[in-house]
């Protein structure tokens, strides 16, 4: 299904945005891989040249309309078209709500929730003319349940979910499709960085996906018509049905707390005996 059909991947030099490019080689896709950081994607293009698969790799700020329109002329004037582009591209900076400074309130809302816009705007223009697309945006379980210590963080996760379904239901009936990807805490860098922060306690109530798990949600994403996929699902739907029921769920926040802070006090434990 994916053979020879051109991919925009933000993002990828990250943890998700790398397992997800690897697993789309494998299914013989044409990868344009983007990302801010231009070291950590040349470094995934040399693994993924060496395996055989044909990549583009573009350094692209996902916040600039005009980095976005960039990369889109680049894509057609070498292929003609774009058949998938999966947002990735995302950051997190955990602490109070009235502790982090206003450029990291601001970082988020640009990458995550604007960024996620200009990508669909300039793929949407494109795909509607060409008559065909699939747009894939990565939010998070974090987009349905309440993150204390990470709330515009949570609070861009929810935009975008909110953004996406209604896309989904803009684009009812027309041969464009979009889609959004909810998956649980990953073990990525960026997880790594939450776990110096006390205030990010339920990003760490339990053991982290793998990244190729949260591919392999992207995949599915990609090849069904459904308009949400939780990672896993069990916990999507437990996070579903917990937060239609808010004054139950903000009971259990004692018990969810305290298993996020034994996690994280056996993660630091376990690092510090690795460190010496």
């Amino acid at each position: 299904m994916l053979k020879d059909k051109v991919i925009i991947i933000t993002g990828a030099a990250g943890g998700i945005g790398s397992a997800t490019a690897h697993l789309f080689a494998k299914h013989g896709a044409i990868l344009i891989l983007t990302d801010i950081h231009n070291e950590g994607l040349e470094d995934l293009g040399s693994l993924l040249k060496d395996s055989g698969a044909e990549t583009m790799l573009i350094e692209h700020d996902v916040t600039d309309p005009e980095s976005w329109q960039s990369l889109m002329e680049k894509v057609r004037q070498k292929y003609s078209r774009i058949d998938i582009l999966i947002n990735n591209a995302g950051i997190v900076q955990p602490g109070a709500a009235e502790k982090i400074t206003l450029d990291e309130v601001q970082n988020q809302l640009s990458v995550n929730l604007s960024g996620t816009i200009h990508g669909c705007r300039a793929a949407l223009n494109i795909m509607k003319a060409q008559n065909f697309g699939k747009i894939v945006n990565v939010a998070s379980l974090g987009g349905i349940v309440p993150l204390p210590g990470e709330a515009v963080y949570c609070a861009t996760k929810y935009a975008i979910r909110g953004y996406s379904l209604s896309l989904h239901a803009e684009l009812r009936g027309s041969p464009v499709g979009v889609a959004v990807v909810c998956p649980d805490s990953v073990d990525t860098p960026q997880h790594a960085y939450e776990l110096l922060y006390d205030d990010a306690v339920l990003s760490f109530i339990g053991k982290p996906l793998k990244p190729e798990q949260a591919a392999k949600g992207i995949l599915k994403a990609v090849r069904k018509k459904k308009p949400e996929v939780l990672i896993p699902t069990g916990m999507g739907i437990l996070c579903r049905i917990g937060i239609a029921f808010p004054r139950l769920f903000f009971s259990l926040f004692p018990i969810l707390e305290k298993m996020g802070r034994s996690t994280i006090k056996k993660r630091r434990e376990k690092e510090k005996k690795i460190d010496k």
